[in-house]
Parts: structure tokens; C-alpha cells; sequence
């Protein structure tokens, strides 16, 4: 297309691209936190403990405050700026902010009270010994939730007006608390009991810090005045808002329910609660380097398209977003595949973290990789719905996701042991994105990424993922770099990775994948001497 039609599309690479930096940056500082956190506490039943406790208030934070919240505020704040301005728009978001933080501290309120209960329900098989560790640091932990509600209307507010760095780089914040307050309790020694309780304070700081970081920005963009709290939903606009989070809370929901599942039936299981964490936090950095990056700037993207009554924008939007997840999901899953083990024993191995602890936390990654295009892809595809302020198609299809979860989850638990349940939330995954792709075609949405384009990145991806294979084997070799210290071992595994890279976009261009392409002459230009 030439240059200046370029310039008429509402542009989602880039953005997205500003976006995946930041997220990156978040998501390499959480693996240095969970490695810090695998280092201290390993695989145990008082690690396990810990995941259980934090699990809880981390599942409404997903839920509510960023996932539902931010696919029903984003569309209905856009509309409101688009029809009344900004005045009217600020409005909704201070009623919406002290509303929420209002609700999420109530909710805390009762978790602290009843934080024995809510242990019982996510950890059924926990045992007294796992559950007697886990509720003092429930009631530790859910305050967490209306600090990061809070961080979540800050993040759409931002994202609406088309800043995205900011609240991308926030939860950089609370990562940085955490590891800052992990060292510190590294350094002091301190029993793994009181460790455990002092890394749930820090927490606790962690989801305060990622709101305030974000204050300065929302003040350059206009925000005035102190939050409003309406309780009686009086607010037409806030109706909307609220009227739509509950069928998108439920279509966001595939992935949550699934952990809320696999808590509760792993917990039984000795350290196997923490190994589908550490496997699962690997996971995260692809899905939050595409998924996430690519879900928020189509979300608001698509929002203010469908605001101006742009349905071919609209389209073209969630297309480029669909074809750019498939491009770069895609070869991520199946170099975690290949690659699992060493870069769990990289990553992880330590300290109290050891071999049988890596094969654990390895076969649960390679089961969990199988939908990361699908766990990647579900934000996107949900948003061409949401957009449109259709909250009923996506909510069917994460049922029918959940509904295949459990099947498996429970059906599998008794003959496959702890894969069964990173398999069940892959399945989920995908049934999930099917389901949102086939009611897509139905409605005659052109935004599908074409059946060419995935044969092709498909091809490249298993080509880059048998040279991967052969590398990871060479890596394990007796002898070889992982034998060697942890800078030989990163060494290794850095430069395994980037040479996949490198042959998966030579690939792509070489399948005359466009946007492969593209990729490659962005960085050469950045690259280039000035």
C-alpha cells in the first residue's frame, strides 16, 4: 500500500510495539521476581501456600479491575468523549475510579474477615498445614485489589487518549518493589515463615506504587477534581459501564476460572501449585509481549472506530492486530516448546529450587505453550465484540472454553497427574478463540488474518522450532553451557534464542510474509547510521 494510505489506517503495529516494550520490560522484571521468589521458597507447600493466598486477590484483580473493567470503561469512555467532550468524559472516569475503589475495598474488607473461608473454596485438597500458612497471608494480601482497580481506570483513561507507555510501564512498579523488598529479605535472613509475610507486604506496596506512577501523566492529559463515588449506580453512563462488565467479566473469565480450577485440584499435589506458577509466569512473558500489547491498542483502537460509526476501520484494525498475533504467538509457543527445560533451569534452578523441581516446572510449559496463540490471540478477537458493545458473543464463547477446561482439568487429573491441568487450560484457550473467530465469520466481520498468511507463518514456525529442538539438546548436553554457571547458561540460551529469531523472520520474508518484512526494516532503519 502506498505511503500515504498507511497514514489514513489508525496505526496498531507501532503503538502496539511502544506497548510490548513496556510490557516486556514488566514481564523480564517478573521473572527476575519469581526466580527470586523460586530461590527462596522452591516448590514446598509453604510456597504453594503463598500462590494459593496471593492467587485470590490476583484472580478479582484479573477479573474485575483489568480485564472486564478495562473492555467496558474503555468503549463507553471513548463514546462519551466522542459525543460530549472531554469534561463529561472525566466525569465517568472520577465516578467510575471512586466507585470501583469503593467496591474493591468492601470486598477486601470481607476477605480479611473471612479469609479462612475463601482458602477453603480455592484449595479444597490444601491440607491443614498449606491452608494454616495461606490465610494470614490472604489477609495480608487483599488489600492489593482496590490498589490495583484503581491502576486499571488510571490505565484506561490513558490508553483512550492514546498514551500508552505510562500505563504499560506501571506495573514495572510493582515488580520493582517486590524484587527491592525480595533482596532485602534475602539479605536480613529471615525465617521463611516471616519471609513469606514480609514478601506479602511488599505486595501489597507493589499494587499502590503502580497506581501513583500513573498520576502524573493522567494530570498532562486533563484529569481535575477528586473521585466521586456513586453507590446507587444514578449515573446513566456508569450503568453502561456496569451493565457491561458482567457478561465481558464472565468472557474474560476462560483463563482465571481455569486457575481457580487447577489451584483447587493441584493443591493436593506437593509443590505442584508453585510449579504451574513458575511454568505459567514463563507463559506470561509472550502473551504480555503480544497479546496484552496487541489487546490494548486494538481495544481502543476499535473503540473509537466504532464511535465514529467506522466499521470498516474497525475491521481493518482487529485484522492487522489478528495477523501480527499469529506472526509473532505463534513461533513464541513453539520455541517454548522445544527450548522448556533449559530455560526453566536457567531461569529457576537455584538455591532451593532443583533438577526434579526443572523436569516439573518444564513439562508443565511445553503443555501450557500449546495455547499461547489462542491465550495471546482471545484479547483481540474479543475485542471486534466489544468494540461494538456486543458482550453476550464473547461471554458464550468463554463458557464454552471453561466448559472444555473442566472436562478435561477433572476428566485427566487421575491419569496424567500435573500436566493434565496446564493441557485443560490450553484447551480452553483455544476453544475460547475458536468460537470468538467462527461467530466473527458469521457476522461478516472482515478481519480474519486469511487462511495463506497462517500457512505460511505456520511453516516458518515449525521450521525455526526443529532447529530449536536440536539446539535445546546441544544446550542439555552434558558438558555443555548449562554446565557452566549462570552466565554461561544465559549465554546460551540468549543466543539460541536470538539466532531462532533471526531464522524465523529470514523464513517469513523468505514466504513473503508482508509484515515479517516490515519487521525486519523497521529495525535496519533504527539501525541505520543517522
Amino acid at each position: 500500500m502506498a505511503e500515504g494510505g498507511e497514514r489514513a489506517r489508525e496505526a496498531v503495529g507501532r503503538p502496539a510495539a511502544v506497548v510490548s516494550v513496556a510490557t516486556a520490560t514488566s514481564r523480564v522484571g517478573g521473572l527476575v521476581r519469581e526466580a527470586l521468589f523460586a530461590g527462596l521458597f522452591g516448590a514446598t507447600h509453604l510456597a504453594d501456600a503463598f500462590q494459593v493466598a496471593f492467587r485470590i486477590p490476583n484472580l478479582l484483580r484479573d477479573l474485575f479491575a483489568e480485564g472486564a473493567l478495562s473492555s467496558a470503561f474503555v468503549p463507553t469512555f471513548s463514546k462519551v468523549r466522542a459525543e460530549r467532550g472531554d469534561a463529561a468524559a472525566f466525569r465517568l472516569a472520577r465516578t467510575v475510579l471512586g466507585t470501583l475503589v469503593a467496591v474493591t475495598g468492601a470486598l477486601a474488607v470481607l476477605g480479611i474477615l473471612f479469609a479462612g473461608p475463601v482458602v477453603d473454596v480455592v484449595a479444597a485438597d490444601a491440607g491443614p498445614a498449606k491452608r494454616a500458612a495461606a490465610v494470614p497471608l490472604t489477609r495480608v494480601m487483599f488489600p492489593f485489589l482496590p490498589c490495583v482497580a484503581a491502576a486499571a481506570v488510571l490505565m484506561g483513561v490513558l490508553n483512550a487518549h492514546r498514551r500508552y507507555v505510562v500505563p504499560a510501564f506501571a506495573p514495572v512498579a510493582f515488580n520493582v518493589v517486590s524484587i527491592v523488598g525480595g533482596l532485602g529479605l534475602l539479605a536480613l535472613r529471615w525465617s521463611v515463615e516471616d519471609a513469606l509475610l514480609g514478601w506479602a507486604v511488599f505486595v501489597l506496596l507493589g499494587g499502590l506504587a503502580q497506581a501513583l506512577v500513573q498520576v502524573p501523566a493522567l494530570r498532562a492529559v486533563g484529569w481535575r477534581g477528586g473521585l466521586v463515588v456513586d453507590a446507587r449506580l444514578r449515573d446513566p453512563d456508569l450503568r453502561t459501564v456496569v451493565r457491561r462488565m458482567a457478561p465481558v467479566a464472565v468472557a474474560l473469565a476462560g483463563t482465571q476460572v481455569t486457575i481457580v480450577v487447577t489451584t483447587a485440584l493441584a493443591a493436593g499435589g506437593e509443590g505442584w501449585v508453585s510449579a504451574l506458577t513458575y511454568a505459567f509466569r514463563l507463559i506470561h512473558l509472550p502473551i504480555g509481549l503480544v497479546g496484552v500489547a496487541l489487546g490494548t491498542v486494538s481495544l481502543a483502537a476499535a473503540s473509537r472506530h466504532a464511535a465514529a460509526g467506522d466499521t470498516a476501520g474497525l475491521d481493518d484494525v482487529i485484522r492487522r492486530a489478528l495477523r501480527l498475533n499469529l506472526l509473532l504467538a505463534l513461533p513464541a509457543g513453539v520455541g517454548l516448546v522445544a527450548l522448556a527445560e533449559p530455560l526453566v533451569r536457567v531461569v529457576y534452578e537455584r538455591g532451593a529450587f532443583d533438577a526434579a523441581d526443572t523436569a516439573m516446572v518444564a513439562e508443565a510449559v511445553r503443555a501450557y505453550a500449546l495455547g499461547v496463540v489462542c491465550y495471546a490471540g482471545v484479547k483481540s478477537a474479543a475485542a471486534a465484540f466489544h468494540a461494538r458493545g456486543d458482550t453476550k458473543t464473547p461471554m458464550a464463547a468463554s463458557l464454552a472454553g471453561i466448559a472444555a477446561t473442566l472436562g478435561v482439568a477433572v476428566g485427566a487429573r487421575g491419569p496424567w497427574g500435573l500436566v493434565a491441568f496446564p493441557l485443560a487450560t490450553a484447551l480452553g484457550a483455544t476453544v475460547n478463540y475458536l468460537a470468538l473467530r467462527a461467530s466473527a465469520h458469521r457476522r461478516g466481520h472482515r478481519c480474519g488474518p486469511g487462511t495463506g498468511f497462517a500457512l505460511r507463518v505456520v511453516a516458518a514456525s515449525l521450521a525455526m522450532g526443529g532447529v530449536a529442538y536440536v539446539a535445546a539438546r546441544m544446550l542439555l548436553h552434558r558438558g555443555g553451557p548449562l554446565d557452566h554457571g549462570l552466565l554461561a547458561s544465559a549465554g546460551g540460551l540468549v543466543a539460541t534464542v536470538g539466532a531462532c529469531v533471526v531464522l524465523y523472520l529470514g523464513l517469513a520474508r523468505v514466504l513473503r510474509v508482508e509484515e515479517a518484512s516490515g519487521i525486519v526494516r523497521s529495525v535496519l532503519r533504527r539501525r541505520a547510521p543517522r
